[in-house]
């Protein structure tokens, strides 16, 4: 089966980005989940993120979708964003996303864990 990875980006108070991710021993990683028969990519990580995370896929934007190798297997890369969420609503959805071992990072904090990832098959835009 195909994985599928996934990050929500959320933009902090100083307008700077930072990515959904767990931390295992002394290495960072994305959500992954296998590809479920019968649904896309898209519906696959939309259904795990809800299921698995609890995460109120409503209010999530698609903002990028890349392919990348991770550990040498072929990988569909989602990218959400928030949408309007009130500070409150941000909050409650923090702390149940930390209570399963999830945390929002910098870029600048990812570098070990993106270094693994081949980004090859990422489109470029001038």
């Amino acid at each position: 089966m195909k994985q599928i990875a996934g990050t929500i980006m959320l933009i902090d108070t100083q307008d700077e980005p930072k990515f959904l991710v767990t931390k295992t021993a002394a290495r960072y990683r994305l959500f992954l989940t296998e590809q479920t028969a019968g649904q896309t990519p898209l519906a696959t990580i939309l259904t795990a993120f809800k299921d698995q995370l609890g995460v109120d896929v409503t209010s999530l934007r698609l903002g990028e979708l890349s392919n990348v190798v991770i550990r040498g297997q072929d990988v569909s890369l989602f990218v959400f964003e928030w949408g309007k969420l009130t500070p409150k609503q941000l909050a409650v959805e923090t702390a149940a996303l930390q209570k399963q071992g999830y945390t929002f990072e910098y870029p600048q904090t990812l570098q070990g864990m993106l270094a693994q990832i081949d980004m090859s098959g990422v489109p470029r835009f001038n």
